[in-house]
């Protein structure tokens, strides 16, 4: 009989786990990696396979869920210690690190033990346990757990990240059976005592010192069997899609999560569920960002940097006035402090680097100020540039 899954329960939804590969190796980083680390490559690998910046690509598209989905793990301290730990195991619904560790005691003092193939020692006596002891109990029936949180990504605009904004998501919600109305059972139907269990819900496992007792695969932990439903199949409960309106705060980041408790409707009997905001930040043009500060390559005539001017920089609190310091070589970095991304009371800092640009139009007596400019410099621009 194949053992049952330790520490998880099952959520009757189906979950999505990479288990064939490693997260750390998908980031490119070591298992030993500090958040900066992790942080930084996550970063590299979303530019580079972002959707927006190869449309049309399935496999830089699946690559870009792949490495979201090994960020959202390596970035949250206590999903990367399970990680760690039980590896992809860990990700499924349900898992509780505890459960599963007294789990992993129970079954290796049994191994130790051995008594289960070998039969009761003199003097000893046979004794019975519930797996629901260890495991922390069935779910008897889905429309009785509590329901499971709901994921929802959205899509923004660089801008609308930075400076937050409102908008509408299209979730899954669960709500009663309108026919069975939380029962499971099809109207009119007989309800049976199960006859695999004889009504208590629970069977032996194996034979031996140990009577281990789980619960009926037949009637579900229930005791009793009826005719499921043919709304629900069973199940208490169907599922519907409702439009939520959320508010996503100023900063918000590229795999950012958000939770709003309490905005999912539960099954009877059970409280409401939180929903769970996962953002992606399309890139921009002209803006990249690291954590709370921003990096604008700012264009600027040839003039402008070589005399110096005063030019208007864009901030996402608006257009400021920018003084181009004179001979600005390109690549000078210009700092505007407190113009980066806000996050609550935290405000990143804006640098501005220069990027001269030639004109569109060609002239003969640019040209030729151009080639007479020549002497004016110190040394060959060139010189020391050698491997």
């Amino acid at each position: 009989m194949a053992a049952p899954l330790a520490g998880t329960e099952d959520s009757g939804e189906p979950t999505v786990v990479a288990e064939l590969e490693d997260f750390y190796a998908l980031l490119g980083v070591s298992r030993t990696a500090s958040d900066d680390e992790i942080r930084r490559a996550y970063r590299a690998l979303a530019r580079k396979h972002h959707p927006d910046v190869n449309p049309g690509n399935k496999e830089a598209e699946e690559q870009f869920k792949k490495i979201s989905a090994a960020y959202d793990v390596l970035s949250d301290a206590a999903k990367r210690k399970a990680y760690d730990e039980f590896g992809a195991e860990s990700l499924k619904s349900g898992f509780d690190p505890e459960k599963s560790r007294a789990y992993r005691r129970w079954s290796e003092g049994r191994s130790a033990a051995g008594q289960a193939a070998r039969g009761p020692a003199a003097g000893e006596v046979p004794f019975e346990f519930d797996l629901d002891d260890i495991l922390g109990g069935f779910a008897q029936r889905p429309r009785r757990r509590r329901p499971a949180e709901v994921m929802a990504e959205v899509e923004l605009d660089f801008a609308d990240a930075l400076r937050g904004t409102e908008l509408e998501a299209r979730v899954p919600v669960e709500r009663s059976c309108p026919t069975c109305h939380g029962s499971g059972d099809k109207p009119g139907s007989e309800v049976k005592t199960c006859g695999a269990c004889g009504g208590s819900g629970r069977v032996q496992a194996v034979d031996g010192p140990m009577r281990m007792m789980v619960p009926c695969r037949a009637c579900g932990g229930d005791g009793k069997i009826g005719t499921p439903c043919p709304t629900c199949a069973g199940a208490g409960t169907v599922t519907s899609e409702e439009w939520l309106r959320v508010r996503i705060p100023p900063g918000a980041d590229d795999g950012t999560e958000l939770r709003v408790r309490g905005r999912i409707p539960g099954p009877p009997g059970a409280p409401p569920g939180d929903l769970v905001i996962r953002t992606r930040v399309r890139p921009h043009p002209h803006f990249r960002r690291e954590d709370l500060d921003l990096y604008l390559d700012l264009p600027v005539t040839l003039d402008e940097a070589y005399s110096g001017a005063t030019v208007e920089a864009p901030t996402p609190d608006g257009p400021v006035k920018l003084k181009i310091p004179p001979r600005s070589q390109p690549g000078t970095r210009l700092r505007l402090k407190g113009k980066g991304v806000a996050r609550g009371d935290a405000r990143g800092d804006l640098f501005v680097d220069v990027d001269p640009r030639l004109p569109d139009e060609t002239d003969d007596a640019l040209a030729e100020a151009l080639r007479g400019a020549s002497k004016l410099y110190r040394k060959p621009v060139r010189e020391g540039i050698e491997l």
